[in-house]
């Protein structure tokens, strides 16, 4: 895995877990350690590992780190309360894995997104996707369309306003809505066959 990689990787699996970790390390009476100190070693550690691959639960394996950090840190020190042992047992690695349940119903549902994506209006569909599925600049988005930034920027409004109302309306676009929309996208795609 390559630097730029390893940081993607951090930054979308760990950073994300940083204020649990700072709550649950906050919630320890061990005065043998400072918050930031723990978690800066926690992330050294991570960063020390040659390969990241084999870590399957990122938060959990954060929280083992820490809570290593935290057993050395109270056996260093000269005094220790006993609420800092007491704590010790009471570690909390909710498995975040989502259910079969869960994951049927979160395919469901991203099926039902990316139906009502392809129900939009063809520029707003593009610009929309290409801003907010691929990440593009704005003004990328305006050269690959051909069009001026401020016309992208209202297809992308567009877009968002589109997907805004359905959830507003619990999944299904209001009748008035989806009519006014859907002349638009017919006005785009002929357009687009001229």
């Amino acid at each position: 895995m390559d630097d730029l990689a390893r940081t993607r990787w951090f930054m979308q699996r760990v950073l994300p877990h940083e204020p649990a970790l700072r709550a649950w390390l906050g919630r320890r009476h061990a005065p043998a350690f400072d918050v930031d100190d723990l978690i800066q070693e926690s992330y050294a550690i991570l960063a020390e590992r040659e390969d990241l691959d084999d870590i399957l639960n990122p938060r959990a394996y954060l929280f083992q780190v820490a809570q290593s950090l935290v057993v050395r840190n109270i056996r260093r020190a000269q005094v220790v309360s006993i609420h800092s042992i007491e704590d010790l047992g009471q570690v909390e690695f909710a498995d975040e894995g989502a259910t079969p349940e869960r994951a049927a119903l979160d395919r469901d549902e991203l099926r039902r997104l990316a139906s009502l994506i392809s129900a939009m209006p063809g520029q707003a569909r593009e610009a929309f996707v290409l801003r907010r599925v691929h990440d593009l600049p704005q003004r990328e988005i305006a050269e690959r369309m051909g069009l001026a930034e401020s016309t992208v920027e209202k297809h992308i409004a567009r877009g968002i306003r589109w997907l805004g109302e359905w959830m507003a309306s619990g999944g299904s676009l209001p009748v008035q809505t989806s009519r006014g929309m859907e002349r638009e996208k017919q006005r785009a795609d002929e357009r687009t066959r001229n």
